[in-house]
């Protein structure tokens, strides 16, 4: 009887993941590659409970991953540590203003890219004193 239970039981574990796979399209953490969860390391927790649009996304990343410079390869694998840092209500407001800020008309659209690439530039130090002059009030 405890022989029949241990393999029904080995018999799930090891359909669920394709029943994942199944239900949104993109595989469940388990079913990636050694490479792809090398990558995708710092969104290991939250893979499983991401949506299918958003898991495509990151593996066309991962599929770019290795042609990119490996200053662009820092950038992405900090991004991820980021957004995986990020608390469930941080995310949705980072969201909304994604998507406000692809709402506005193209002369602010371009003028919050260019301050953003001058922020880019700057030096950690100097991000830190200007992130904190924006926390002053006025």
């Amino acid at each position: 009887m405890a022989r029949q239970l241990l393999a029904v039981a080995l018999w799930l574990c090891l359909l669920f993941p394709v029943h994942v796979l199944a239900e949104s399209g993109q595989p469940a953490w388990v079913q990636l590659n050694s490479q792809q969860k090398q990558v995708l390391a710092p969104l290991a927790q939250d893979w499983d409970r991401m949506d299918a649009a958003r898991k495509k996304k990151w593996l066309g990343i991962v599929k770019r991953y290795p042609s990119m410079t490996s200053l662009e390869q820092q950038r992405i694998q900090s991004q991820m540590r980021d957004w995986a840092s990020l608390t469930s209500d941080q995310r949705q407001q980072v969201r909304e203003k994604y998507k406000n800020i692809k709402q506005l008309p193209p002369e602010k659209h371009n003028a919050i890219k260019h301050k953003w690439r001058e922020y880019e530039q700057l030096r950690e130090e100097q991000k830190k004193v200007s992130s904190s002059l924006d926390k002053v009030p006025d």
